[in-house]
């Protein structure tokens, strides 16, 4: 069951409860394994009837697990409850979450110190066995750097009084995001205009290729034909000359027969 399925879960078994019985209910929700929200359950009205209670501890631990870490539990523990075991490491899993907000890059220091874990191993188990398999944190072990390379991380209930600040950041980032949109549609719009330009002149060139293929064509086809002519009246010129030739060859007179020349001494 996913952390949204629990939150209603626990929402529904809130729903009648008051006094010892919601309180009883908030110990076993900051207890429950995959159930990392809590500012629903702390919003409702019964919960909230709980600060002015003898009850308000309970109250004061539901804060702390919807928006605090264990650093501030370390600094006034009486405040709260005692915690249990489970209890314990759910609030120094999500303080480990509330100490990479914002950053790319967290030193094993820091995160060591956020959470109270005595050292590197059990550090780099906390971080793989729960945080990513537990899809608080999605990120890269660092061993030889010692430190954490941050990709995503889980987003926690976010106080009232922030809410403002956030609803700011959203509109930047909204206003940033209309801003590539509008890039990207008019980088589309170019590209369209630009393929039409090319498909246009990609067929001007293709009728300029084929006019200039039909051209050569009859050009050819005008020289075979003007070559055939010139043969053809070579040919004849050829054999009118022979007839000449063989006439006036028949014209000449013949040679007197018995004629001979008396040779003198």
């Amino acid at each position: 069951m996913d952390n949204t399925a629990k939150v209603e879960q626990f929402l529904l078994l809130a729903k009648n409860a008051r006094g010892l019985a919601l309180a009883d209910l908030i110990s076993k929700a900051t207890a429950e394994p995959g159930l990392f929200t809590f500012g629903e359950l702390l919003s409702l009205p019964a919960t909230q009837e709980l600060q002015n209670s003898e009850h308000s501890a309970a109250y004061e631990l539901l804060q702390l697990f919807a928006y605090g870490t264990w650093q501030e539990y370390r600094a006034d523990p009486g405040k709260y409850p005692p915690l249990s075991e489970a209890q314990q490491r759910k609030l120094k899993l999500l303080s480990l979450v509330s100490a990479v907000d914002g950053r790319r890059t967290l030193g094993y220091d820091a995160l060591m110190a956020a959470a109270e874990v005595p050292n590197v191993r059990a550090l780099e188990d906390a971080l793989i066995t729960d945080c990513f398999y537990g899809g608080l944190l999605k990120g890269k072990l660092d061993q030889s750097n010692r430190c954490l390379h941050v990709e995503e991380a889980f987003c926690r209930d976010v106080r009232p009084e922030d809410l403002a600040g956030v609803a700011g950041a959203l509109g930047d980032w909204l206003a940033a995001a209309s801003g590539v949109l509008q890039g990207i549609e008019q980088r589309i719009d170019w590209t369209v205009d630009a393929t039409a330009a090319a498909e246009r002149a990609k067929g001007e060139a293709a009728r300029a290729l084929d006019a200039e293929r039909k051209s050569i064509r009859t050009t050819i086809e005008l020289q075979a034909q003007a070559d055939s002519a010139g043969m053809l009246m070579d040919e004849q010129d050829a054999a009118f000359s022979l007839a000449e030739l063989e006439g006036a060859q028949e014209s000449r007179p013949a040679p007197t027969a018995g004629r001979h020349t008396k040779r003198r001494r």
